[in-house]
């Protein structure tokens, strides 16, 4: 074979096969042009009829038009199906419309047709690891009558022009010499907001301190995130909202306004940067979470602080919390920022 078998090759193939299980032994089915299938019938010559399977137009699905060079490609293929009678002297003078009458009554009863044939691509390549499974289905087609005519006389001889069915066979895939790559899921998002313009013209704006990874799976990739949101925080100073406040270092509570799904809780966290440049964390606070909305007055909740003798700053966390305790590999949501004032 000058190349090997194409899914479009196993697609016509496999609509032979499927009618030629609908007839019995006095009925061939061909896939060739009218002319040779008639030549063939009368070289059977008592020994059987032939019905013939002639695929004529190729078209593409009309659906997939964003598809690249490297992505499966659908295509509909136009069909004769025409019968080609034995010239025995016994044989019914209707055995035409006998053959193709059943071939139509067939396809009416199976519009999805249960081709099967050997899958693609077999031994000629190898077998992906999960192979996509495909069906046709056969829709019945009218022609106009010239279309019908051009084809038969474009078919030289002496052929005459015979009684057929004009089907379209869809969709048939056409796999890709080199298939794409599709890239896996992104398993994190960061989220990274700041104010100014400096970095519109970079190619690539590398995360800040401010950026916050939000895992959309679990730490070893097998599932799904623990949780699917994260709680966000404001201090409350002065009544206005706020990221970022100095306080003196005899406090020992501050004011945030928190919001997130209603009746979850979270775990609000504090940590300490000391003097030595070392940390020291507080133990997490779990605060039951009132509203969704960051500005309503029960928003608002009190969050202790114990302060080390030689603070300088802090930062405040907080992440989804279950049951009176944090959630395991959960995301945090924005941070606070502390600044504590010399005494």
């Amino acid at each position: 074979m000058p190349v090997p078998v194409s899914s479009l090759s196993v697609a016509v193939q496999g609509i032979a096969d499927f009618l030629d299980s609908q007839f019995g032994e006095d009925v061939v089915i061909s896939v060739a042009h009218p002319q040779r299938a008639s030549e063939t019938a009368k070289a059977n010559n008592a020994n059987s009829h032939v019905l013939n399977l002639f695929a004529y137009r190729v078209a593409p699905s009309g659906f997939h038009a964003s598809a690249g060079m490297n992505d499966t490609q659908f295509i509909r293929i136009s069909t004769l199906l025409t019968p080609f009678p034995s010239e025995s002297t016994d044989a019914a003078e209707d055995a035409d419309l006998r053959i193709l009458g059943h071939a139509i009554r067939v396809l009416h009863s199976n519009p999805i047709l249960p081709i099967t044939a050997a899958p693609l691509p077999g031994a000629v390549l190898p077998t992906p690891p999960e192979p996509t499974e495909y069906r046709l289905e056969a829709v019945m087609q009218a022609p106009a009558m010239e279309e019908l005519n051009h084809i038969w006389t474009t078919q030289g001889g002496e052929l005459a022009y015979r009684l057929s069915a004009a089907y379209e066979f869809s969709l048939i895939p056409i796999e890709p010499l080199v298939k794409r790559e599709v890239a896996s899921p992104p398993r994190t998002l960061v989220i990274d907001a700041g104010l100014g313009m400096s970095g519109a013209t970079l190619e690539f704006n590398p995360p800040s301190a401010d950026a916050r990874a939000i895992p959309l799976t679990s730490e070893d990739g097998s599932g799904p995130a623990p949780v699917n949101w994260t709680p966000v925080q404001m201090l409350v100073v002065g009544g206005a909202l706020t990221n970022a406040a100095t306080i003196p270092a005899t406090a020992t509570e501050a004011t945030i306004a928190l919001a997130g799904p209603q009746n979850e809780e979270a775990s609000v966290e504090v940590t300490w940067t000391l003097a030595d440049e070392s940390e020291d964390a507080q133990p997490p606070q779990i605060i039951p979470i009132a509203t969704p909305l960051l500005d309503a007055p029960e928003a608002e909740a009190t969050v202790t602080l114990a302060i080390p003798a030689t603070a300088t700053g802090g930062v405040v966390r907080a992440r989804p919390a279950d049951g009176g305790a944090p959630v395991a590999g959960a995301a945090y949501g924005n941070a606070l920022t502390l600044t504590v004032e010399a005494p």
